[in-house]
């Protein structure tokens, strides 16, 4: 198992993530290929934090352990299976890739599956995310525009760095296109 740091790749190949933050820190921002099966709920977690604040990171860490025992480690650990059987490629990911995600990592390893995680987190994720978009719009674009059919989607789909936004949105295209599965039915036209 290697731990993810080619955040592109991961952002590229729209890799499953299996996301640990609570609820309300997933529901702020995401990942589009992250579900949410946290460590934590959000109640917990504000115990945790309340907890780190007041007494420490060792102190934090014991309370998180006691919140997080037994039955509802078991359950949680065996959703945690069931998501890495589903996604035999995917990677684990917290805020900042630290606590949680190593974590999980351990239980999961504890129960037979070793399962890498995001270096860095959702927020290494995002950084990367963020700077890719940021050189993006520093290279010129070039539209390509014409009649149906006049093999417009090829030559984008010909050229290394042609991003065929009809393919990404699944549009259906005219009916004579080579691809029948994405093409539309004549009751459409």
């Amino acid at each position: 198992m290697t731990n993810g740091t080619d955040y592109r790749a991961i952002l590229a190949s729209d890799t499953p993530l299996i996301d640990v933050r609570a609820p309300v820190e997933f529901s702020q921002s995401a990942m589009p290929a992250a579900i949410n099966l946290p460590l934590m709920n959000d109640e917990e977690r504000a115990a945790v934090g309340t907890c780190y604040k007041r007494q420490g990171p060792e102190a934090a860490l014991a309370l998180g352990h006691k919140l997080v025992q037994g039955d509802l480690r078991a359950s949680r650990t065996q959703a945690w299976l069931e998501a890495c059987a589903r996604y035999p490629h995917g990677y684990l990911c917290c805020a900042r890739g630290g606590q949680r995600s190593h974590i999980v990592q351990q239980w999961l390893k504890e129960a037979g599956v070793d399962y890498p995680l995001i270096v860095g987190g959702y927020k290494a994720l995002r950084q990367a995310a963020i700077q890719a978009t940021d050189e993006l719009v520093q290279r010129p674009i070039v539209l390509i525009g014409g009649c149906t059919g006049n093999g417009k989607t090829q030559l984008v789909c010909s050229r290394p760095d042609g991003i065929d936004l009809e393919g990404l949105a699944h549009h259906r295209r005219f009916f004579i296109r080579s691809n029948p599965a994405g093409s539309a039915s004549a009751g459409h036209l």
